[in-house]
């Protein structure tokens, strides 16, 4: 029922556009703040057919505009199961004792398979750490207040060219202390469920001076040497495999954040399924 809803669904985007106004907060900056162009927000809003490639992502970016503005998704998102029932034509029968005994069993049920699924969940997680090589989930970095800095957002850049300090070709390593190991290494892995941006490339924000060398599916091997304030897009064929230091630079994948522990200094990156497209 999921994917029918993903893609046979009703919304009102003039919900969104009335919500923004009355923020007063202007296209521009809603466009800056969601990493959407300014005409898919213009088409969400005036409920135009154009600008997303299938009605998945069309709903994936009005839940993250919804959320934006603080408004609930079942104001703007409408489906077809969730059409009113017309309770002039129902007739109402009386509860019969069975019935009621059944319903609170069935409850009862439903609770006591819920606490004993969280408790399963938690022990596994718990065990799953302290595996090596485990699969990571990248962790979102939604927008929830409308009111927080715009600028502080996370953010792909995905027109390299036009960004000052970005970095498209390799450099020789002059830190005699770095020895790329990658192809060698064992990785940590991560992914996200929910892709803002294509897989063909990761972008990196180097915090202090330090190096690092990524390898991709085909096995072209690149060695960076960063400078505090560098904006690096690297772009191949995914998966990934990165090795840095954690703490030295900021990590975009896929639309997400990558938010690194101090012990995976070897990583790879995994693209989500169904892949972006540039």
């Amino acid at each position: 029922m999921r994917e029918n809803q993903n893609n046979n669904y009703n919304y009102d985007g003039s919900v969104l556009l009335r919500a923004r106004k009355r923020l007063k907060i202007n296209r521009e900056s809603a466009a800056k703040a969601l990493t959407l162009n300014l005409s898919l927000i213009e088409s969400i809003e005036e409920n135009n057919s154009y600008g997303f490639a299938t009605p998945y992502f069309r709903k994936l970016a009005i839940e993250r505009y919804a959320k934006f503005l603080n408004v609930s998704i079942h104001k703007i998102i409408f489906y077809q199961e969730d059409a009113p029932i017309n309770l002039d034509s129902v007739e109402p029968s009386p509860p019969r004792f069975s019935e009621y005994i059944l319903n609170h069993i069935s409850i009862l049920v439903i609770i006591i398979l819920g606490i004993l699924s969280a408790s399963l969940f938690f022990s596994y997680a718990h065990i799953s750490s302290d595996k090596p090589g485990n699969k990571e989930l990248l962790l979102t970095n939604e927008i929830n207040n409308p009111s927080d800095n715009i600028e502080s957002f996370p953010m792909i850049i995905s027109n390299p060219e036009e960004t000052n300090n970005t970095l498209n070709q390799p450099t020789i390593d002059t830190d005699q202390n770095f020895i790329c190991t990658i192809q060698s290494s064992p990785v940590t892995s991560f992914t996200t469920k929910t892709p803002d941006k294509p897989s063909s490339y990761f972008h990196l924000e180097a915090l202090v001076d330090h190096s690092i060398c990524t390898m991709d599916s085909k096995g072209n091997l690149k060695t960076y040497n960063l400078i505090a304030g560098d904006k690096l897009t690297h772009r191949g064929s995914p998966p990934f495999k990165i090795q840095l230091e954690p703490s030295a630079s900021t990590l975009y994948f896929q639309g997400w954040v990558v938010y690194l522990k101090a012990s995976n200094k070897f990583i790879q990156l995994d693209p989500a399924l169904p892949p972006l497209t540039d």
